[in-house]
């Protein structure tokens, strides 16, 4: 069961990659407040990193405050124009998660950037190729190519014929 796990939500995120890669952002609405180090984007958001597809209802980008920085308003890129980077991606309401034949969907996502780590809560399933994986919660670790489904695990394989 582990190994079945392991194939459904490894490929989903794909492994680590060593070079840097353009986050790109677009909504509806975006607002930003460099008091909170943070954007918020509302409406048909949609997140594209590389190959690697987020859309949901609300997506929050947290950035990392530089000491010799200024404030942002942009999440167009790993950096912004300000110098900040960003530390964590926190998407809410019908996140949908698309890497080539992979898919998940929860109604949470966290993305901690330097950990490279994916957590997905609030009814998470992921789907791979005739495989289907759920449980109340699933950690993606990106850098270490390797899913953990916790809290019980339910798995579907279908028969290939």
């Amino acid at each position: 069961m582990i190994f079945a796990i392991i194939l459904v939500l490894v490929p989903l995120v794909g492994r680590g990659e060593e070079q840097k890669t353009s986050t790109v952002i677009t909504s509806n609405t975006m607002t930003a407040s460099s008091e909170k180090n943070q954007a918020i984007f509302q409406g048909s958001v949609k997140m594209v990193q590389g190959e690697l597809v987020v859309y949901s209802d609300v997506m929050i980008v947290n950035f990392k405050e530089k000491p010799s920085s200024g404030s942002s308003a942009s999440a167009s890129g790993t950096k912004s124009e300000s110098g900040k980077e960003i530390d964590y991606i926190e998407a809410k309401g019908r996140v949908r998660i698309i890497k080539g034949d992979s898919r998940a969907t929860s109604q949470h996502a966290l993305y901690y950037k330097a950990e490279e780590k994916v957590i997905l809560t609030g009814s998470p399933v992921a789907w791979q190729t005739g495989t289907k994986i759920s449980g109340p919660k699933m950690t993606m670790f990106l850098k270490e190519n390797r899913s953990v489904v916790e809290g019980g695990t339910r798995v579907i394989i279908e028969d290939s014929e």
